[in-house]
């Protein structure tokens, strides 16, 4: 079975051959029932473990970095970004972002609703990716990410972002928490109106007043403040998208006990 998944319209293939990416979905894998079919997620979520690695191997091949080593951290909403040149030893560090400049390694991170970002710098070939769930895009994940690419010598007005498949504005009720952690950004929440997405009931209880909150565009917002010029936006609503995508929201709404995750991995070929 093919490997579908989406590459960034700003990651020209012509223009940057070196580069390897991908975001994927959920299909193409070997993993079954609430994981079916290609979840990249930890086991201890409940998959099983021999399909998770035959998974992450899939997601190299279809990069054609065959046999190159995935490499995921523990990630927990943290602003932690890590600059790594080989795989991890041992237990994962825990961190919600990756930088590398070491050809021949994938970095990724896992999503089921969150946004995954990931960056390149185009002249120092530098490449990050980065996991940012409401709270540590509040707390500044994706700054900490271009401070890590700089380390390695990157210039952000080099530095390219493409976002990646999220949960969207509409199917995202969110409360005050979440909307006072954004005071720059009013203009992101809008009065939660929709009490039905598809054929789930919101279990927002009905007295409380909610928002719905569009990440994608806080992502995006946030990384044109930071200096970036070039950045993809978000191309599909996760949520929205059963066959195609994971959701922790939608899993959660459907009172499922756990859910899959995709990944979106970033790469430097070795030969080039």
């Amino acid at each position: 079975m093919s490997l579908p998944f989406l590459t960034a319209a700003s990651f020209q293939t012509d223009k940057h051959p070196w580069l390897a990416h991908g975001f994927f979905g959920r299909k193409g894998g070997v993993s079954t029932g609430v994981f079916n079919s290609l979840n990249v997620g930890f086991a201890e979520r409940g998959d099983q473990p021999d399909c998770i690695t035959e998974n992450r191997l899939r997601v190299a091949n279809a990069l054609n970095i065959e046999r190159a080593p995935v490499i995921f951290a523990h990630q927990k909403h943290t602003t932690i970004a890590l600059i790594v040149d080989k795989p991890f030893e041992g237990e994962r560090p825990i961190a919600d972002a990756l930088v590398t400049n070491t050809p021949g390694l994938l970095i990724g991170v896992q999503t089921a609703d969150c946004v995954p970002v990931l960056f390149i710098d185009e002249t120092t070939r530098v490449i990050a990716a980065a996991h940012a769930g409401w709270k540590g895009l509040a707390d500044g994940i994706l700054q900490n990410t271009l401070i890590a690419m700089e380390s390695l010598g990157a210039n952000r007005t080099h530095i390219i972002a493409a976002i990646g498949p999220c949960i969207h504005a509409d199917s995202y009720e969110v409360g005050d928490d979440v909307k006072a952690a954004y005071p720059q950004f009013p203009e992101l929440f809008t009065p939660w109106t929709n009490k039905i997405i598809g054929t789930t009931v919101s279990k927002t209880t009905a007295h409380k007043e909610t928002f719905a909150f569009d990440m994608p565009m806080a992502a995006y917002l946030t990384l044109k403040q930071a200096g970036i010029r070039n950045i993809s936006p978000s191309p599909i609503n996760t949520y929205t998208n059963p066959t195609d995508y994971f959701s922790y929201r939608r899993s959660t709404h459907n009172g499922d006990s756990t859910f899959g995750n995709q990944a979106s991995v970033i790469g430097i070929k070795a030969h080039l």
